[in-house]
């Protein structure tokens, strides 16, 4: 008999988060930090009365901005591109389809939960 240890391990792998989607998800975090960043900014210069331009905050993330909708629609196109066939179905279904339709896909153990 395993371990508790060994059972936890086994009943859900980690799944890696691919390059595409890592990059996406960095470009959001930078993009927060910046708006976070502008909004303490604009919070001081009212504490201090700054009438002067802030400007220069926002020169440096419009642009990341702008990548971030550019890569977040590519990350979702590729996605969609990924997940489904040729005739357009989804890779579920596909795969549904392949098994003509049943509920358990064959050589599912009782362990294994058919998908």
């Amino acid at each position: 008999m395993r371990g508790k240890r060994e059972q936890i391990r086994t009943a859900a792998p980690r799944r890696r988060m691919g390059n595409t989607d890592l990059l996406g998800f960095l470009l959001v975090l930078l993009l927060a930090a910046g708006l976070a960043g502008g909004f303490v900014l604009a919070v001081l210069s009212i504490r201090h009365q700054y009438s002067g331009p802030l400007a220069c905050w926002t020169v440096v993330f419009t642009p990341i901005g702008t990548a971030l909708s550019i890569v977040l629609s590519r990350i979702v196109e590729k996605n969609r591109a990924e997940n489904t066939s040729a005739a357009g179905e989804g890779v579920k279904y596909a795969a549904a389809a392949a098994s003509g339709f049943r509920e358990d896909a064959g050589g599912a153990s009782e362990n294994s939960p058919p998908i």
